[in-house]
């Protein structure tokens, strides 16, 4: 059975509720969303593994619930007696683009790196097959855990461990641009797969296109791109090989809040069972359709499992 581990931040969340000026507290986080789409896809077929720290509140405790309810491994989840988790709130505007609202400095996933070291060994990480993370899940590290996380994963790279990056950059935590396209770059590096949006690098390389993003990335030595080019297409490069895949967009978006969550996850999943760069390709396309015609970063179960089979991977 494969056992995928996907590191960041799950924070309180607060989006908008059907009445007015009201708000619905829940949970997300970039990578804890791919994580739930994963395990959704893949089912008792593959093990996931949730890597991060949180408090040891209620609210905490109420994210384990969650976890266990989502069917997410928690052997990987520190717990802090001093930091709590970091909470934020999420407005959609008519067109379904939203914006945010953070309270997370010190929260307790921004001290990880305190809790993967203080482990005698990285033995335990030797048991994962893949390692999944992001541009956010760097951008809450301190300069120093940065450092220590980049020695992190050349450890459980060397263990055979597959590195999987999503930049998906947020200017506003990082210290300027220059610091964020070093870590990144350090990033792609480390990384067996790369799965970016062209908007990023757009922002942070001045990129033009697609094609652009892949010769930034294949000049770096990444062996597979996966490069998510709007609602329309998808350009993928497999040891740089490259090939464009047409997708139809949803015909009514709601709210795209984790629309590159789902489709990261539905992307893995279908690596995990096996499947082709396109045929996985298609699959998160089709995932991430779905997240999008609903409120919310997570999807409820039923009409999640509902879109599953009516588009099977």
């Amino acid at each position: 059975m494969k056992n995928i581990a996907v590191m960041g931040e799950c924070m309180v969340e607060f989006g908008s509720a059907e009445l007015p000026q009201t708000y619905k507290q829940g949970f997300a986080g970039d990578v804890f969303n791919t994580g739930i789409y994963i395990k959704r896809c893949v089912e008792q077929k593959a093990t996931v593994n949730f890597l991060s720290a949180i408090g040891n509140d209620e609210l905490s405790d109420q994210l384990i619930k969650l976890m266990t309810q989502e069917n997410l491994n928690n052997d990987l989840l520190y717990r802090s007696n001093t930091e709590k988790m970091g909470l934020y709130l999420i407005n959609v505007d008519d067109e379904g683009e939203r914006s945010f609202t953070y309270w997370r400095k010190d929260s307790a996933a921004t001290k990880i790196m305190q809790f993967i070291e203080s482990e005698e060994t990285f033995d335990k990480f030797a048991q994962i097959d893949s390692l999944f993370f992001s541009g956010i899940s760097l951008a809450i590290l301190s300069e120093s855990d940065l450092t220590s996380f980049w020695s992190f994963l050349a450890s459980i790279k060397n263990f055979g461990v597959k590195i999987i990056f999503d930049p998906n950059y947020r200017p506003t935590l990082w210290q300027g641009e220059e610091a964020a396209r070093k870590a990144f770059n350090i990033a792609f590096s480390l990384s067996d797969v790369v799965l970016p949006g062209v908007e990023d690098h757009m922002a942070l390389y001045g990129a033009k296109s697609a094609e652009d993003v892949a010769d930034y990335l294949e000049e770096l030595g990444v062996e597979e791109i996966v490069i998510k080019n709007g609602p329309e297409s998808i350009l993928i490069s497999e040891k740089g090989k490259r090939a464009i895949i047409d997708v139809i967009p949803a015909h009514k978006v709601v709210d795209t809040t984790s629309a590159g969550d789902a489709f990261n996850g539905g992307y893995l999943s279908a690596r995990i069972m096996g499947r082709s760069i396109e045929q996985a390709a298609l699959f998160a396309a089709n995932v991430a359709k779905c997240v999008i015609q609903h409120k919310g970063a997570i999807v409820d179960k039923k009409s999640f499992s509902e879109h599953l089979t009516k588009f099977p991977m």
